[in-house]
């Protein structure tokens, strides 16, 4: 008889063991480890105890994926909220700064406003002219940039702390009309760790931020 004919019968036969038990402990097979030999029925135990483990970590997993979409869910209500109650840019910079900090921890952040003309605040402008000369290609990706800055975007995000900035995630202001994005600025967030701006790591989050900042903008302009 060949092995397959012995898979094929249990296949056809799956109370076989049911009918046998004995045989369980009869048969051995290696241990996934050190090699040893154990009964079929140690070895489903193990198999039975590693799939509930599995499972434990999946469930992990998924408790803390709720817990951090919760987190998140407060943070962009807080978001929502003040900025509904901003009724100038100043507002609105103080907005940023106040959530910025106490919300998400971040201790370096810049709000540019592109502008070729006086907006009649104390936020800092720039015209696009001088700001998509360095972030064009940044920005022409798509989306929030994450990751190092080169030292001229450094210089010009973070003038008094270029030298801090390990790490960057930069959320463009837009507004959309016909099909095409017109800029109308960015805020700049900075760390002092090199990875805790990773693309991989929270940038939907960081693109749906943007989306609310712009749309908050938008009233203000």
């Amino acid at each position: 008889m060949k092995d397959e004919d012995v898979v094929d019968y249990l296949k056809s036969t799956p109370d076989f063991f049911v009918r046998n038990a004995s045989l369980l402990e009869a048969l051995t097979v290696p241990h996934p480890v050190h090699g040893g030999a154990i009964s079929l029925l140690e070895r489903q135990v193990q198999l039975l105890r590693k799939t509930s483990e599995d499972h434990r970590s999946q469930f992990d997993i998924l408790v803390n994926v709720a817990r951090e979409n919760e987190a998140t869910m407060k943070k962009s209500r807080r978001v929502v909220v003040n900025g509904l109650g901003c009724e100038t840019l100043d507002d609105f910079a103080a907005m940023i700064d106040d959530v910025i900090r106490e919300e998400f921890d971040i201790p370096l952040r810049s709000l540019i406003l592109f502008s070729d003309t006086n907006i009649n605040s104390s936020v800092r402008t720039s015209t696009w002219e001088d700001a998509g000369e360095l972030l064009k290609e940044m920005l022409s990706k798509g989306g929030c940039y994450c990751g190092v800055l080169s030292v001229k975007e450094s210089n010009f995000l973070f003038p008094a702390n270029s030298d801090e900035v390990m790490s960057s995630a930069v959320l463009p202001l837009i507004s959309r009309e016909n099909g095409q994005i017109h800029y109308h600025g960015v805020l700049a967030l900075g760390s002092r760790r090199l990875n805790d701006f990773d693309k991989e790591k929270g940038a939907l989050f960081l693109d749906y931020l943007s989306d609310l900042l712009s749309a908050i903008l938008m009233r203000l302009l």
